[in-house]
Parts: structure tokens; C-alpha cells; sequence
């Protein structure tokens, strides 16, 4: 069985960028506390704490006054607050998240009514509809709108495809719309090259957490196409999942360390003897 690797699998820029932010910060005083995971991903995250970076899901939790703003950014209200009370904070918020955060901020000031692309419950979306000051709002199909003057901002993480698909219910709502794509560039490449693969190959595996949004979407585009396994881990790997199979690609999310791609791949070598 052949085995086939993603390019652009693992760490994205931002990831990387908060993860050496916070273990620059945690060297020089233990520990340091992040609101809400650093990265989406469960293993990393217990290896990081091991190192004195604590996830915490309230201000209240923090006992040191030293917080990290994870990658996926933070809303508005809680990071004045945390500024209010002279916390220290790093802010890892991703450069390109932070953008995205600038046009909602652009568009309020414009006059415009914000609708936001993307997973309600994510975090970097409620950061999102922080900054649109309750002049905003999260697409979903139900939706209604009732202002002439409407921008769009997406998800940095969000499928094209769906991107496409929203603007489209929302131009006949509207007399003027402004959008800003703040698509990620390593996100199209990521689904380009997964559907590239999952063409290619006959089976694909997705590495990467489960509470990941950016990994859950490469796993739906793959298996669009082919038989598709979501894992967090070489130890999940099933022989059964390859019986008729003379070939695999491997892909993985943003936040998935190179070592977690490096098991499934020595793995999936093992089997494939």
C-alpha cells in the first residue's frame, strides 16, 4: 500500500507563532494561563501544560494575572476587562484573525450591518461578532435580513465553497454589499491539496483534534470522495480500514503537531509491509 503525505498538513503560521509566544512567555515565569484551549488540539494542549501553560475557561481561573490570548483571538469586552484589572497579557491572537477583526471593526464604522460566515460556536467567530457591536450577526440558513447596507466577513478557516454558497443568500437581501474575503490562504491550499488527494487515493486519513474546526472540514471534503477516517492518533488506526486498498493520503489540520503526522505515517508504513 502506497502511502501518500499532505504538503501543507500540520501547523499554520498562526499556530506556530502562538505556541513560540507562550512558551517564550512561560520560560520566563510558570505558569501562564490561556482562556479557552491555546490550539485545537487535545494532545498538544497536555503536552503544553506539562510545560506551565494551563488552559482555563474564566478570568476568575486565572491565579497569577498572566494570560495568553490564544490564536483564534478573544472578544473585545472580556480582553478590556482583563486590561482593567492590569493583567499581563500576550496576545497570540493570529495576525490574520486580528485582520478579520479590523474589517468588522471598518464596517461598523461605514455604517454597515456585519454578517459573519461561519461556526457559531467557535471562538474566533464570537470574537468576530464582539467587534461588530451588536450591529452584527452569524449566517445560518434561517436567516433574514433587513438592512440595505450589509458587509460579510468569513472565518479565517472557512471552505470556499460554503463561503460562496452564503454570499450568494445574501445578496438578494441587500441593496449594497461589502465583503471582505479573510479566507486564509493555507486554508485553500490545505482543501485544495486534501481534494487532491482524496482523488487520488483509496483511503484518506485526516490527523488532527476533534474539536478542531479546520480539521472536521478537511475530513468532510475528503470523504466527499473516499472512504475517510478523523483522528487524533496512530493508536486509532484500524488494519480493517485498508483491506482493499492499494493506496492512503494523509492530511491534517492547522493545529496538529508534525509528531502526530509522523506516527500515523510510520503507522500506516508498518501495516502497508
Amino acid at each position: 500500500m502506497k502511502v501518500y503525505r499532505a504538503r501543507h498538513g500540520g501547523f499554520c503560521f498562526g499556530v506556530k507563532r502562538a505556541i513560540r509566544l507562550a512558551l517564550e512567555a512561560v520560560r520566563k515565569v510558570k505558569p501562564i494561563y490561556s482562556l479557552g484551549p491555546l490550539i485545537h488540539n487535545r494532545l498538544a494542549v497536555e503536552e503544553l501544560k506539562k510545560k506551565g501553560i494551563i488552559t482555563v475557561n474564566s478570568i476568575r481561573a486565572i491565579k497569577n494575572k498572566r494570560v495568553i490570548i490564544r490564536s483564534h483571538g478573544i472578544n473585545p469586552e472580556v480582553l478590556e476587562q482583563l486590561r482593567k484589572k492590569d493583567f499581563e497579557i500576550v496576545d497570540a491572537t493570529c495576525p490574520r484573525v486580528r485582520r478579520a477583526q479590523r474589517f468588522v471593526e471598518r464596517l461598523i464604522n461605514e455604517g454597515y450591518y456585519v454578517v459573519i460566515i461561519g461556526e457559531e460556536d467557535h471562538p474566533e467567530i464570537k470574537g468576530l461578532l464582539g467587534y461588530a457591536q451588536g450591529r452584527g450577526v452569524i449566517f445560518n440558513e434561517q436567516l433574514r435580513i433587513r438592512h440595505r447596507r450589509i458587509g460579510v466577513v468569513p472565518q479565517t478557516t472557512l471552505d470556499v465553497d460554503h463561503f460562496n454558497y452564503a454570499i450568494s443568500r445574501i445578496l438578494p437581501n441587500a441593496t449594497e454589499v461589502k465583503i471582505y474575503n479573510t479566507i486564509c490562504h493555507e486554508t485553500v491550499l490545505r482543501i485544495k491539496e486534501a481534494k487532491k488527494l482524496a482523488r487520488r487515493c483509496d483511503v484518506m486519513i485526516v490527523v488532527g483534534g476533534k474539536n478542531s474546526a479546520n480539521t472536521t472540514r478537511l475530513y468532510e471534503v475528503c470523504k466527499r470522495y473516499k472512504p475517510s477516517y478523523h483522528i487524533e492518533s496512530a493508536e486509532e488506526i484500524s488494519g480493517e480500514w485498508f483491506k482493499d486498498a492499494e493506496s492512503v493520503g494523509i492530511t491534517a489540520g492547522a493545529s496538529t503537531p508534525k509528531i502526530q503526522v509522523d506516527q500515523v505515517v510510520k503507522r500506516l508504513k508498518l501495516l502497508s509491509v
